[in-house]
């Protein structure tokens, strides 16, 4: 299998590696973004696309939260998912897959989306 799961707001190395230890029997790659790049797209940080100009790197706060983005692993959800919950990417983790309409978001764009979802569903 080849994918990503793009991180955002993993602070500790430790939470990092627990994670790349859950999902490297499944050959994807982790990715740690850093804050700086919340204002590029899903796309670019995925390596999916190339940014079309520059673009001002995020200098505001934490997304208040962590949060990861599945891309090219929908197939492997069933059994990513426990694997990431062991490794401490429970409820509390706002998860996304990268989709076409959501590809073109930037990382606040999508937090704030799955912020109201969860929110909507009673913090479930």
């Amino acid at each position: 299998m080849s994918g990503k799961l793009l991180l955002f707001g993993f602070d500790s190395l430790l939470n990092v590696l627990a994670l790349e230890a859950a999902v490297g029997p499944f050959g994807a790659e982790i990715v740690p973004v850093a804050r700086t790049d919340y204002n590029k797209t899903l796309a670019v940080l995925a390596g999916l696309d190339t940014a079309e100009g520059p673009v001002m790197p995020y200098a505001g706060g934490p997304l208040g939260g962590r949060m990861i983005v599945f891309c090219d692993l929908e197939e492997q959800l069933d059994t990513l998912l426990p694997a990431l919950r062991q490794a401490g990417a429970g409820p509390e983790c706002l998860k996304a897959v990268l989709t076409p309409a959501n590809r073109e978001w930037s990382v606040l764009k999508l937090y704030g989306e799955l912020r109201r979802e969860h929110q909507a569903l009673g913090g479930r």
